[in-house]
């Protein structure tokens, strides 16, 4: 089952050219600190902008840095099935653990044309998947109904929502119980995704603060609401400052101030305005992740 947090990681770059050694030191400080896994080449990661090269060396990479510690859940999403079950297959090949997969974009299938994507998709590979439904960035919306047919296939495990339907999350929960892992896709709206019945998240805040996202669910799957609660509320502000501009480019800003990674992105993103960076930056202060005078580093 998949549960607890886990991180959207980002693709440091150094020159226009994937930085591997600035990702490994990332992948360990997640591992070091507990999260349960790391999911590479998603949006986060940047994966449209990504050779198939790249993808499948940022997977090994991570997977490398994981073995035996954390889960890789690769992102493999395309808008053609075929192309979705080879990247799959080549994720596989690199060491991933299990595979993320966002419905086809632009196509706007319909809910017959969903179901059939990822039950064909299933049945063509042998590693977990994890769908991932995002309608503000494909421009369909994957129905409940559509996902309860979806379970007569065992190799969909889980489900990421970046819809916030709550109401579906907990019916989901109702129907299915641990049959389907239920991850949250947008960060604020954690604390109510797990009230809902959600088993956790694949976040993209915790790049920067994974200890702080650690804790948090910790204290929720204690049951300790009070802790929770306490927790929430410190790091909620640094989810605003990085909601301000489009992901990933806040969070690059993040990390380069915490952990010395190049800001750069590949267009058509552009450089953060100042008053987003300066928003990130007081979060990042009152946190206790960043000074502006030392720079100091608190993973």
């Amino acid at each position: 089952m998949f549960r607890d947090v886990y991180t959207a990681i980002i693709t440091p770059f150094k020159n226009g050219k994937v930085d591997e050694k600035k990702l490994e030191e990332l992948v360990s400080c997640q591992i070091e600190v507990g999260v349960k896994g790391v999911v590479p080449c998603g949006t986060t990661g940047e994966f449209l902008f990504l050779t198939p090269e790249e993808q499948t060396r940022i997977i090994e990479v991570c997977a490398n840095v994981c073995k035996g510690k954390a889960q890789v859940i690769a992102g493999t999403g395309a808008v053609s099935t075929e192309e979705t079950i080879s990247q799959i297959q080549r994720a596989q090949k690199a060491g991933a653990t299990a595979a993320l997969i966002i419905s086809p974009w632009y196509v706007r299938p319909s809910q017959e044309g969903l179901y059939l994507h990822y039950k064909k998709v299933s049945q063509n590979v042998e590693l977990p998947i994890i769908i991932y439904n995002n309608p503000a960035r494909t421009a369909v919306d994957m129905s409940l109904e559509t996902l309860l047919r979806l379970m007569e296939c065992p190799t969909i495990q889980g489900y990421k929502d970046s819809s916030s339907n709550f109401v579906m999350i907990s019916d989901l929960k109702r129907q299915l119980g641990d049959r389907l892992s239920l991850l949250a896709g947008n960060d604020d709206p954690l604390a109510a995704f797990l009230a809902m019945g959600g088993d956790g998240g694949i976040l993209v805040v915790s790049n920067v603060a994974p200890v702080h996202f650690v804790k948090l669910m910790t204290s929720w799957r204690e049951g300790n609401l009070s802790a929770f609660k306490a927790q929430w509320k410190r790091v909620f502000p640094l989810l605003l400052a990085l909601t301000r501009e489009s992901n990933p480019a806040p969070i690059k800003y993040a990390m380069s101030l915490v952990y010395d990674v190049s800001p750069e992105n590949r267009l058509p993103y552009a450089p953060l305005l100042e008053s987003t960076k300066k928003a990130i930056e007081g979060a990042l202060e009152n946190l206790g992740l960043w000074t502006p005078l030392t720079s100091e580093r608190v993973r």
